[in-house]
């Protein structure tokens, strides 16, 4: 069995909470990354949105272009 996982680019996907304590930045999507392959995650997923639906239209997104062609080296 393999396990995946959303990534927050929206810094959470919760629709009545405000505050999921995720923060939408690369660095912490990156930690969050790192993290999940390191404990055995295989799967990535990676909304493809360009705005935040979720939170709001005025809300942080991280583009899913950007989150996809991150460099592995680092």
């Amino acid at each position: 069995m393999r396990y995946g996982y959303w990534l927050p680019v929206f810094g959470g996907w919760l629709r009545n909470v405000e505050n999921e304590n995720m923060q939408a930045t690369w660095t912490y999507v990156k930690k969050l990354a790192q993290r999940s392959e390191a404990i055995g995650f295989d799967l990535t997923l990676i909304a493809e949105l360009n705005l935040n639906d979720i939170k709001g239209m005025e809300a942080p997104s991280l583009d899913a272009w950007s989150a996809c062609s991150s460099d592995r080296a680092n």
